[in-house]
């Protein structure tokens, strides 16, 4: 077993076993609800060669009501079991929860990834459901086998030679099955997220594909994952049908055997009733219980083993590292060197032998016309995905390279869509800074311009209505987090579009003052105008200089500032 998945097993293994008073009471209504299990061959045996065959009516009778009490039993105590099953089934997913989200929150802190707290908790989940689903199909399975078993003994040991090697096969081959079944699933899985990475990759980076006219090439990849990942769905379905026919074997065969090998039970002294009896024990009890241990461990049991290794894999504060010391930028100045990026294989490159540097403590306007790059180039920037050639520094760092919580003291990326979760507002601003102060926020708040909007919102300890706010005000509070947090890398990507340009300007010369180096992806030309600095890109080269450089030697940023008369946005 790999580390990663030991971590998840350990857990859930540790949980379960705090909870041995629970098991304990679970063993017990479990034996109560296998009543049934283990009287329901003998009883009808005994009415039958008691009973009806002797002509006595009463005693027949008197067997039936005695197997339908002993139903009567196994239900009530069946009643019983599911309380105890989510008393020790909802500490897991409580513990779980706890552990996979605190690692996320405190080991990423960002939000660049805004599904991770969802996927985790809707893995947490599946991980309960599994372990409930298992809990109660093993010891149904155990139970019922064991009672089953001890039944058919009492009514003839030669009964249990021939029914119960079908189902010891059926469990050797099923156990055989199991590591197939579990690698078809991982692949079925992993190819499934590499469809939606494809997808997302598409959509997220839909302008500068059009730009650049790569349409058919990512829908060539796209459609390559999509047939990898119906071969990976077809490959496990064929697993999956061997596992019926196991199923088959276990559950159906032992009647078979029971019924081919009847005359030679007689032959030994075997009564009808004894093989009535027996017939009922095989098909009301272990047939159904062969059927559901294949469907349990082969669903619930391969998901679980599969969530809990991506839950390991999705957890940071798990992730391997190189092992070496952990790298610490040191400063805040950016060099980019012969950059290249492409969504996708195959893809032409949005970004092609970038190479700039911007010095310490600087100020950089990112200009272009719409879906040639600028945007992915600030996520880059940020550490968020991984350049196809060349290098980024940070700080003298790679940032991709940087652990998350580094990461996010040292970079903080502001989106044009700003995330406000339900909270106060200073768990908001907060966010991303913990420890700040109240000091702090005040600061933040008055620097960005958001006064007025906190002051509506009802002050710092105000709850805070996501939906009811405007994009505007969303901005605002991300904006004003962004200033709270440590950086010293800010990175504005278009993240003052829906503000007025007194707003946008206030904001930016907010960061400005503030130590470290500031990134702006520009909606407006006021924007490029207060840099110190000026990127254009324009598809097939990029310039790096200063405004009034820039406006005598490139047509395409004076058009784009002369069109844009300091007002109307560039687009992204």
């Amino acid at each position: 077993m790999s580390e990663e998945n030991g971590v998840g097993w350990r857990l859930i293994r540790r949980s379960l076993l705090l909870r041995r008073r629970s098991l304990a009471v679970l063993a017990a209504w479990s034996g109560l609800e296998a009543v049934p299990a283990m009287a329901s061959g003998l009883l009808v045996a005994k009415a039958i060669d008691e009973g009806f065959l002797r002509g006595d009516v009463l005693t027949g009778l008197s067997g039936l009501a005695a197997l339908l009490l002993a139903y009567a039993v196994g239900a009530v105590a069946s009643r019983f079991t599911f309380p105890v099953v989510g008393a020790i089934v909802e500490p897991l997913r409580d513990d779980l929860l706890h552990g996979v989200v605190s690692g996320v929150v405190h080991g990423s802190g960002d939000m660049a990834d805004g599904s991770a707290i969802a996927r985790a908790t809707q893995q947490v989940e599946s991980v309960r459901k599994a372990v409930a689903t298992l809990l109660n199909g093993m010891r149904r399975f155990l139970f019922t086998l064991a009672a089953a078993t001890f039944g058919l003994t009492a009514l003839a040991p030669e009964i249990v030679w021939l029914t119960m090697p079908p189902v010891l096969v059926a469990g050797l081959l099923f156990a055989a099955l199991l590591r197939r079944l579990v690698r078809r699933q991982r692949a079925a899985i992993s190819a499934n997220e590499r469809v939606a990475g494809e997808v997302a990759g598409a959509l997220v980076g839909h302008r500068d594909i059009t730009a650049f006219g790569r349409e058919e090439k990512i829908v060539a990849t796209v459609t390559a994952a999509l047939a990898a990942e119906r071969a990976a769905q077809q490959r496990l379905a064929r697993a999956t049908a061997t596992r019926s026919v196991i199923t088959a074997v276990g559950g159906q065969l032992p009647l078979l055997c029971l019924l081919f090998g009847a005359p030679w039970l007689m032959s030994r002294g075997i009564t009808v009733g004894a093989l009535v009896g027996a017939a009922t024990y095989v098909s009301t009890h272990l047939e159904p219980v062969m059927r559901m241990l294949t469907e349990v461990i082969g669903g619930s049991g391969l998901q679980l083993a599969v969530t809990v290794r991506r839950l390991a894999e999705a957890d940071p504060a798990r992730r391997p590292t190189t092992g070496g010391p952990e790298a610490v930028p040191e400063g805040t100045e950016i060099v980019v060197e012969d950059l290249e990026f492409a969504y996708g294989a195959g893809a032409e490159p949005v970004l092609r032998n970038l190479s700039f540097t911007l010095p310490e403590n600087g100020h950089l306007a990112i200009v272009g016309p719409s879906g040639i790059g600028k945007s992915t180039l600030a996520v880059l920037l940020a550490g968020l995905a991984v350049p196809d050639r060349g290098r980024i520094r940070v700080g003298g760092t790679a940032p991709d390279l940087l652990p998350t919580a580094r990461r996010r003291e040292h970079i903080v990326l502001v989106p044009q869509e700003s995330y406000v979760f339900s909270g106060t507002v200073e768990e908001n601003l907060r966010y991303l800074n913990p420890g700040a102060g109240e000091r702090e926020l005040g600061v933040a708040v008055q620097e960005v311009g958001a006064e007025n909007l906190i002051a509506g919102l009802g002050g710092m300890h105000a709850q805070v209505e996501p939906e009811r706010l405007s994009a505007g005000e969303k901005q605002l509070i991300g904006l004003s987090r962004a200033y709270v947090s440590q950086a010293h890398v800010v990175i504005l990507d278009e993240a003052s579009c829906h503000l007025d340009p007194v707003a946008e300007a206030k904001a930016e010369l907010a960061f400005r003052s503030r130590p470290g180096t500031l990134i702006v992806i520009a909606h407006r030309a006021s924007s490029a105008l207060r840099a110190e600095q000026i990127l254009l890109l324009d598809g097939t080269r990029a310039s790096f200089a200063d405004h009034r450089h820039l406006v005598e030697s490139s047509e395409l940023y004076a058009e784009l500032v002369g069109h844009s008369s300091q007002t109307v946005g560039f687009q992204r």
